[in-house]
């Protein structure tokens, strides 16, 4: 079964560290954001592998297995459809990835492991226990569910459990390994400030609009009245619609209706537009600048732009900014920090994996690669 699916336990942390893992086992320090930056570092020395078609790590084996059923959905079509070395070309970087990071995995733990106290299995078990527990009552507590919601990820309770166990001493690891945190000066977090003010903690001015499209050569023949031209019948509906509205009626509604612009279907509604971009043709650039006069919810019209008459309504605007110094200055800190244990991990990681033997590694995923083009391409 747990041949189904490989969640890193590098991934996976950000599971545990949202649930917790029991009161004697410490606690994790990154949010999931933070741990979806960190990398593996960049370093391809890895075990010798055994027989040439797995790899052997520590006390464990990763098989070709591991690395398939992560990346079939990704790579399979590629296989069925292209050439080997195209394939090849393409899919050995995220091979290469996903082996590293389960190499990553399995020393982290090896390493956790052999630096546990003797009696942390004790610990360990009334932790999982309780993430069982939460895990279950998630799906109000009915077993069946539960159960099929861990099939679903390739486990059985036996196997979720000894992941969980994993997980939890994975993590526990990290936790005394890496130092709580490194002194920043005040004014260093300014000088960050400085350097990424308008690209982190700046934004751009918007506006929202709907509009009501009215073009002479558009006007369907049912709305032009016996002696009007089309032109004239275009600005007798445009006060007539600005009645309408002044009146209650909707103006999405009226839209839909009578506009003959693009975005009639839609109520007439704009996407947000950038205030000064330009990003309007020039025919519809005299309603951005109306719209720059406007409080929301008002309305304007007739505007007149070549041919075009227009009716306009303003949703929502939001004038540029940015925030000061000290709004961000908590966020600043954390991030400084996180950056720090990003150091120390990568550090970490890096040292478990000093000794191993790239030209192996490569080896292993040549052969990797060889049976996923084999079992991906059809007739193959």
């Amino acid at each position: 079964m747990r041949d189904i699916i490989w969640i890193g336990i590098g991934a996976a942390i950000l599971a545990f560290m949202v649930s917790g893992c029991g009161s004697n086992i410490p606690q994790g320090k990154y949010t999931p954001e933070q741990m979806k930056t960190i990398p593996f570092p960049n370093r391809y020395d890895l075990p010798v592998p055994s027989g040439g078609i797995t790899l052997n790590v520590a006390s464990e084996t990763v098989t070709v297995k591991d690395l398939t059923v992560l990346l079939e959905q990704q790579f399979k079509p590629l296989a069925a459809q292209g050439s080997f070395a195209a394939f090849k070309q393409a899919a050995r970087p995220a091979f290469r990835e996903t082996l590293r990071s389960r190499v990553t995995d399995i020393l982290l733990y090896a390493e956790a492991r052999k630096k546990a106290p003797e009696n942390i299995d004790d610990a360990l078990d009334k932790a999982v226990e309780s993430e069982l527990k939460r895990f279950l009552s998630s799906y109000d507590n009915n077993r069946a569910l539960a159960e099929n919601a861990l099939r679903t990820m390739g486990y059985d309770w036996k196997t979720f459990r000894d992941f969980q166990k994993r997980l939890i001493l994975t993590q526990s690891y990290l936790s005394k390994e890496f130092s709580d945190k490194r002194p920043i000066a005040h004014s260093e977090m300014v000088d960050y400030y400085n350097k990424h003010r308008q690209e982190q903690f700046c934004w751009e001015g918007t506006i929202q609009f709907r509009s009501i499209d009215l073009i002479p050569a558009r006007m369907p023949a049912e709305l032009i009245a016996e002696g009007e031209t089309a032109e004239t019948a275009t600005v007798r509906l445009s006060v007539e619609l600005m009645d309408k509205i002044k009146a209650g009626e909707d103006f999405g509604t009226l839209a839909e209706q009578y506009s003959q612009g693009p975005l009639a279907s839609a109520g007439g509604l704009w996407r947000p537009i950038t205030i000064g971009a330009g990003s309007l043709p020039d025919i519809y650039a005299v309603l951005e600048q109306k719209a720059l006069t406007m409080e929301p919810g008002q309305v304007a019209g007739p505007l007149t732009s070549e041919q075009y008459l227009f009716i306009l309504k303003l949703e929502n605007r939001k004038d540029a900014g940015c925030k000061a110094f000290e709004e961000v200055q908590d966020a600043i800190e954390q991030q400084f920090q996180f950056e720090f244990r990003k150091e120390q991990y990568s550090k970490m990681v890096e040292r478990l994996m000093g000794q191993t033997d790239v030209i192996q590694m490569e080896q292993f995923l040549d052969y990797c690669i060889i049976e996923a083009y084999a079992m991906w391409k059809p007739n193959s």
